[in-house]
């Protein structure tokens, strides 16, 4: 693991080699100045300098949306003062489109805009609830989050340009981030560190951050990974987190058969508390995935918690969609954006892949991979009674699949074991899950799309028609998930309900709606906290919802101590009412429940196997790939 300086000496290395092409290809995109010393009311000031536009009006867009997100984001409500101006620096008249966007009216004559930014970390615009690993933070002169599908925009019809961004900031700062960076010119005081890429989407896929260096690096199997954290502490902590990250992803180098990147970065803003420069902070801790790195918003920690699953996640996007993706990703509409198909496969997929490489690389037991599938199994209850998965992608943005859009993560795995022993079976073990998706890299790759309506057809050549049928008829088609008929094929029993008794407060409610204000909450059982229908849980234990830990959700949902205390406060009728109790045994009937056979067939075994560990004899992955970390502490 490497300190900053390290880092920066690799980029000036960089620049030497490439620096005299770098001012070539932008001339002919676009050109943007962030000058930090602009900071006005936590207001950035953005100078944006356009290429040659060959129409007399053109519409300069920013994002609805950004891929990965799957959610409105609307960044246009973030710009103030939007001014275009001529070659001579004279002003050029600009207006609104009827969906908000900017239209230069003289857009053959202009050559730059200027306009003041707002970030969304401090937004309390009720239309839009932007997920923090989406969203861009000015923090005087200290900490700046760029997530630059939140900044920057481009003239419409001319998307694939290059895109330059020269950002300058005191030199006590770094800027981190996994995109080209082209030159870093210092003065006494101040920086101008200058990054670069091919395309408007290429540069919305590369955020950065900027603020007091708290870096460390590593190697594994042939991946440089960079570690850089933002938080307002004065202990350097990166090198912790480096540490956790390190054996994740060596884990992952175990378990995939080769690694289709050369670099990664993992950013970091680390979350002290403070609702000053952070509104909405409770659903927003995690992050989102890039193609060479991926932005967290976490909760401070002089050493991570919780971080192994995500971590896993977010890296193995390497995968999907970065090598295999269809044309609207590949050709995102930032201005009305058309949606995929195959949500099931970027995420579901993925998170599937976090999994098993956890798994495989000896990080996680089985029992508790067992347990993980029955919480899988057990989010089908919360489906619609006719659920495609195809259309759910492809109308994601819609209110009532927004509402859903976090089952992915458990329904989308679910799937993908079904589809991975199914695949098993049906190809007399030669191909897995994993196989099939690096079969479709070989196929597609990074600059290759699929057509949406073709990936099917193309999976049942590479596989098998079984499997075609199955993704006809329960990933396109709406019938439930044959969990009963493909889990005990691996020594799984699978029960649709049984009777059981916990200890319980007798509450239902949706707690992944955790970022709302309040959220209806109604009883169940024998309702020891005396809950009312119509009840709207506002806080709990005394603090808001919206800043309640998640941890605190789980101890709620599944309480072990029944001589716990929990305080709901909820609002009735208008007023605000504080409940109080402790949890009781209830009958509670378990849908979906999935428990390990134990005694397992020859067949069974092999194909549990096969399915878990990617062989017949059930051997974990090798650890020859475990890198050596180089520590410079």
């Amino acid at each position: 693991m490497k300190h900053a300086p390290h880092f920066r000496h690799l980029l000036l290395l960089l620049v030497l080699g490439i620096g005299a092409s770098v001012a070539t290809t932008a001339q002919h995109g676009y050109q943007a100045t962030i000058d930090t010393r602009s900071l006005d009311a936590d207001r950035l000031l953005v100078t944006v300098e356009l290429p040659p536009i060959q129409t007399d009006t053109a519409v300069f867009v920013f994002p609805i949306t950004v891929p990965g997100t799957y959610e409105t984001h609307l960044w246009w409500r973030l710009v103030s003062d939007l001014q275009a101006f001529d070659a001579s620096g004279s002003p050029l008249p600009v207006t609104r489109s009827a969906d908000s966007q900017f239209v230069l009216l003289k857009a053959r004559q202009t050559r730059r805009i200027t306009y003041r930014l707002d970030d969304s970390f401090d937004d309390t615009d009720d239309r839009v609830s932007i997920f923090n690993p989406a969203g861009t933070s000015f923090q005087g002169d200290s900490m700046f989050v760029f997530n630059h599908g939140g900044m920057l925009g481009y003239v419409e019809g001319y998307q694939r340009l290059p895109y330059s961004v020269a950002v300058s900031h005191p030199a006590a700062l770094y800027l981190s981030t996994a995109l080209e960076v082209v030159s870093r010119t210092e003065s006494t005081q101040y920086v101008t560190s200058t990054y670069q890429a091919p395309t408007f989407d290429a540069i919305v896929d590369g955020p950065a951050i900027l603020c007091r260096p708290d870096t460390a690096s590593f190697s594994v199997a042939g991946v440089d990974v960079q570690v850089a954290l933002m938080h307002g502490r004065s202990a350097l902590v990166a090198p912790a987190y480096a540490k956790a990250l390190e054996a994740v992803t060596a884990a992952i180098g175990r378990f995939l058969p080769r690694m289709p990147v050369d670099r990664y970065a993992f950013l970091m803003y680390l979350w002290d508390g403070d609702t000053t420069e952070v509104k909405a902070a409770g659903m927003g801790q995690g992050a989102l995935e890039h193609s060479y790195s991926s932005f967290y918003f976490w909760r401070y920690g002089s050493k991570p918690f919780g971080l192994d699953g995500i971590a896993a996640h977010e890296f193995l996007h390497i995968l999907v969609p970065l090598n295999v993706h269809s044309r609207e990703i590949e050709e995102f509409n930032f201005r009305s954006p058309a949606m995929s198909g195959h949500l099931w496969l970027y995420e579901g997929v993925t998170e599937y892949f976090a999994d098993q490489a956890l798994l495989r690389g000896g990080k996680r037991k089985e029992a508790s991979h067992i347990r993980t599938i029955e919480s899988h199994a057990a989010s089908v209850r919360q489906l619609p009674d006719t659920f495609s998965l195809y259309d759910f992608s492809r109308d994601v943005l819609s209110d009532q699949n927004q509402e859903l859009y976090p089952l992915i993560y458990q329904v989308g795995p679910l799937n993908a074991l079904l589809m991975d022993i199914l695949l098993r079976e049906s190809t007399s073990g030669r191909m897995g899950m994993l196989e099939l998706v690096y079969a479709l890299m070989d196929r597609y790759g990074p600059s290759k799309p699929f057509n949406d309506e073709d990936l099917f057809g193309v999976i049942t050549e590479l596989s098998s028609p079984a499997v075609g049928e199955y993704c006809r008829r329960y990933i396109a088609g709406r019938e439930a998930f044959p969990m009963a008929d493909y889990l005990p094929r691996i020594g799984l029993q699978y029960q649709d309900s049984v009777p059981t008794t916990e200890l319980s407060y007798g509450i239902r409610f949706n707690w992944r709606a955790m970022r709302e204000e309040s959220v209806p909450v109604s009883p169940t059982g024998s309702n020891p906290l005396k809950l009312e229908r119509g009840d709207a849980l506002v806080a709990i234990n005394g603090t808001p919802l919206g800043d309640v830990d998640r941890g605190v959700f789980r101890e709620i949902l599944n309480p072990e101590d029944r001589e716990a205390s929990l305080t709901l406060t909820v609002l009735r009728d208008g007023a605000s009412v504080d409940l109080q109790g402790s949890p009781v045994d209830m009958t509670i009937y378990k849908r979906h429940v999935v428990t390990d056979m134990k005694e397992l067939t020859y067949e069974q075994r092999r194909l549990r196997n096969l399915v878990f560990y990617g062989n017949e004899d059930g051997r974990k992955a090798p650890s020859s790939t475990t890198p050596t970390s180089d520590t410079n502490r």
